[in-house]
């Protein structure tokens, strides 16, 4: 096969610039899609709500905020000098302190417990939906009886704490109560929601057409540079997944200052960002199936001589090559590895790419290989 003519200079340096820019987004544009997936979904917000009460760090720190809750409202200490008679009134900050322990044990297995983690998930979804909510500009009457902030309202979860160890008297209205949104950061999150949904949409068609441009004008080059794209998929996968690690390190270290309640604060982070790191995988999954379909087109020795071996395959049962292929895409489907495998828009795209891979290699071999035979086996 002869040799493919030399892209001009300016033909190569706009091909390359284009894959460099089309990375650069890709990047830009998996985080994007990770906020909104993540942060800006209800479902996905719950479900990590649950994930990360369902891990012991956290949820004993979870059980020790609500104790502190439970008892600075309350004033233990002074109830218990109040209640002890006058010479033992000085015992009261020992109790005290012995009956946090307790109330922070008890808090743990109530946390455990199937009807308080659903009660949790439902405070968390209300809390989440009433954020969107006033992040797109609606009216939610809660956000103004709330001092015009958006809060977490764990008070429900608290008075049951407080009913087990009998101290449900006096309790503070606010105890519980975590604030998610004031009122003073409403104009600038409702700018982020707005540029975080467009960029997550728009971004990852630019960057499909970007790729797509660079292959259509690398006239001669396109599996070079089709290649150099799969290779762009894995370094930004891995790239995410670095971020992942760096950042996670430097907000829990920026936010705990506590050495005690930092491994909560990295599984919390860990917990938090799980489908980053899907996103991630399944970037780099992508890179490396076109980096297999570029190594099949190739004019390498193994991939000549596989292509020589699927000919007759391609040419009298390409049902069967297809087969095949969809039947590994269905197992890869049920398995549901990335995000994409587990939406219809996202499998629809994969099964129409995957289809047009297959049958572009099945058209090259063909002309490559018209009347190839297999050799039979000798008797």
């Amino acid at each position: 096969m002869p040799d493919a003519p030399r892209l001009s200079r300016n033909r190569a340096i706009a091909v390359w610039a284009l894959v460099v820019v089309a990375s650069l987004l890709l990047l830009v544009s998996s985080l994007t899609v990770w906020v909104k997936r993540q942060a800006l979904d209800t479902d996905s917000w719950v479900n990590v709500s649950g994930e990360m009460l369902a891990n012991d760090e956290i949820r004993s720190q979870v059980s020790i905020y609500l104790v502190d809750s439970l008892f600075s409202s309350g004033d233990a200490t002074t109830r218990l000098e109040e209640a002890l008679p006058p010479n033992q009134a000085a015992l009261a900050p020992v109790i005290a302190g012995a009956l946090r322990e307790v109330a922070v044990r008890l808090a743990n297995q109530l946390l455990q417990s199937p009807r308080v983690q659903q009660l949790w998930e439902d405070v968390n979804r209300v809390a989440h939906e009433n954020l969107l909510n006033v992040l797109e500009g609606k009216d939610v009457r809660r956000f103004q009886t709330a001092n015009g902030s958006v809060v977490l309202d764990l008070s429900p979860i608290v008075r049951q704490l407080a009913s087990r160890l009998g101290v449900s008297e006096n309790l503070a209205p606010d105890a519980g109560r975590i604030t998610i949104l004031k009122s003073g950061q409403l104009k600038t999150a409702q700018r982020s929601l707005r540029a975080i949904k467009a960029l997550s949409v728009v971004l990852v068609f630019v960057v499909l057409f970007l790729y797509g441009l660079a292959i259509y004008l690398a006239r001669g080059h396109r599996r070079r540079i089709l290649r150099a794209s799969a290779v762009s998929f894995v370094i930004v996968g891995l790239l995410l997944l670095i971020i992942r690690r760096i950042a996670g390190d430097a907000v829990v270290n920026s936010i705990v200052t506590t050495d005690s309640i930092r491994p909560a604060g990295h599984n919390a982070w860990l917990i938090g960002t799980s489908l980053l790191r899907a996103v991630a995988i399944g970037i780099v999954v992508y890179g490396l199936v076109t980096l297999l379909g570029t190594f099949l087109a190739g004019p390498t020795r193994p991939a000549v001589a596989a292509r020589r071996w699927l000919a007759p395959t391609f040419r009298d049962q390409p049902w069967l090559v297809f087969g095949c292929v969809a039947l590994a895409f269905l197992l890869i489907v049920a398995w549901g590895p990335t995000g994409a495998t587990r939406s219809w828009w996202g499998i629809l795209v994969l099964a129409a790419l995957l289809g047009i891979g297959v049958e572009a290699l099945r058209r090259n071999t063909l002309s490559e290989f018209p009347d190839s035979t297999r050799t039979p086996k000798p008797a």
